[in-house]
């Protein structure tokens, strides 16, 4: 999403306008991983260049571009300068997907202690205390034995 926010806002330094940049971007994306995404960014294109409104051309978006859609807003309705707001707005994902990315890492770490503490501890106590207690009961057994 960040780099779909990042595309446009280079496209439109570019020179281009912003139907012209939304279809730059979903043609750049459609030979990627994600053609929906391609899809979905074209569509709106489409519905600006045949005369719907904003509000319109945006309605059946899905929720995930709604950064976009905010970040692109002023400049379409009042002739903004959009690159500062598509900046800010991939900055702000790009922080997101940071901290949801620590979220997910910590909960993982938490989720793994079980699993890595049932597999290390019969390991550790097979290697490293079995081997002592032998150790001590054979060096009693010496000094009982004497």
């Amino acid at each position: 999403m960040s780099a779909v926010v990042v595309l446009t806002s280079a496209a439109i330094g570019s020179g281009l306008d912003i139907r012209g940049a939304l279809l730059a971007v979903s043609r750049s994306l459609k030979t990627g991983d994600n053609p929906e995404v391609a899809r979905d960014i074209e569509a709106v294109a489409n519905r600006l260049r045949t005369g719907y409104t904003w509000t319109e051309a945006w309605a059946g978006s899905p929720a995930k571009w709604l950064p976009l859609e905010r970040a692109l807003r002023p400049s379409w309705i009042a002739g903004a300068a959009p690159r500062s707001s598509l900046d800010a707005a991939a900055v702000a994902l790009a922080q997101r997907a940071r901290r949801r990315g620590d979220t997910e890492m910590a909960e993982l770490s938490v989720a793994m202690a079980l699993p890595m503490t049932l597999c290390l501890l019969p390991a550790f106590a097979l290697v490293g205390i079995v081997p002592m207690i032998i150790a001590v009961v054979g060096a009693a057994g010496l000094a009982i034995g004497t």
